[in-house]
């Protein structure tokens, strides 16, 4: 097994390697991430567009009863009005005849005022389809083309990090002790890539506080790893 001073050199070597291949890895778990954000944005604006083509559907119904019942009862009136004319000579008949001709037409009247709020609803309701529909098509676009270059980007990412995890495994693992390796490695889960951390004017270089002058012996002498107090990091000296 490799002297503390070995060690050290080992551990700072695979540091260097390791800050990156946590970085890729990184990459990796927020390609996906970023993927699905995009995604549901997308997801979101069809779905105003599919709430706006229902609105526009139910609208255009809604119209096309309105000129049917409307065609039927001005048939209707045409009738009433031909019948009346023949019941002339019977007030009651023919009052009853006018009483429902102006009913009709009052009816009439009330439904084309409908129609019309319904073609101004549609008139606007097909401008704002208009435009979530270049949104839509737009994003659709965007998150093709990103997707496309996400897969390249994790796919060379990926080889990126496994030429790092050989070129890791040459970089003397092997000569570590099973339990210093095994520290490095949980550190670096823990502490986000950085497992150890140069002691500079008695500050941790890896979390930035002060540590006692007792730390700084301990290092001086080379005699074994030392922990930061505070964040747990293996602290080491430059050589001068």
């Amino acid at each position: 097994m490799p002297d503390l001073r070995q060690t050290l050199a080992i551990l700072r070597s695979l540091q260097d390697l390791d800050r990156d291949l946590f970085r890729l890895q990184d990459e990796l778990r927020r390609f996906p991430q970023e993927v699905l954000r995009k995604r549901e944005k997308l997801r979101v604006e069809a779905d105003k567009l599919a709430e706006v083509e229902k609105k526009v559907t139910g609208a255009k119904v809604r119209l096309k009863e309105i000129e049917d019942l409307t065609t039927s009862q001005r048939q209707r009136v045409r009738k009433l009005e031909h019948e009346a004319g023949e019941a002339r000579a019977d007030a009651a008949l023919h009052v009853a005849f006018q009483h429902e001709i102006r009913t009709l037409k009052r009816d009439i009247g009330e439904a084309e005022e409908e129609g019309l709020g319904l073609l101004g609803e549609i008139e606007k309701l097909s401008l704002e389809r208009t435009a979530l529909q270049a949104v839509v098509a737009e994003l659709e676009r965007e998150f093709a083309l990103y997707s496309a270059n996400i897969d390249k980007e994790t796919k060379q990412t990926m080889e990126r990090a496994q030429a790092m995890e050989r070129e890791r495994k040459k970089r003397g693992t092997a000569e570590l002790a099973p339990d210093i390796l095994g520290q490095y490695e949980k550190l670096l889960a823990s502490r986000e890539g950085q497992a150890i951390a140069e002691l500079d004017g008695r500050v941790c270089q890896g979390c930035y506080v002060a540590v006692p002058n007792n730390i700084y012996v301990r290092l001086a002498r080379r005699t074994e790893l030392v922990p930061c107090p505070s964040c747990g990091r293996i602290l080491f000296l430059r050589e001068a």
